[in-house]
């Protein structure tokens, strides 16, 4: 009888608070579009400000902007062939 009686009511109050006539469904993908431009635009800037300390990656960033759907192939990153290693501590030979 306890569960029947808090079932009803939570009912009622569930029809008393819901929100009318607002699609959730259209405001999740707006706020979520919202976000990935955001993220988009944040990283960019990242990028930007680590990349225009290179003076030839200002040209590079350079040429970008004006063609902005051109994306650098893996080969032309700017990380080296082949990291080496950090020499071990004295501690440890």
């Amino acid at each position: 009888m306890f569960i029947l009686r808090s079932v009803f009511w939570l009912t009622i109050g569930f029809f008393l608070v819901a929100p009318h006539g607002t699609d959730f469904g259209a405001a999740a993908s707006q706020v979520k579009d919202q976000a990935i431009t955001a993220g988009t635009q944040a990283a960019e800037q990242i990028i930007v400000s680590q990349v225009l300390s290179d003076p030839v990656a200002k040209a590079v960033v350079a040429q970008l902007s004006s063609k902005s759907s051109v994306a650098l192939p893996m080969q032309d990153s700017a990380t080296p062939a082949f990291v080496f290693p950090r020499q071990r501590p004295a501690a440890m030979s």
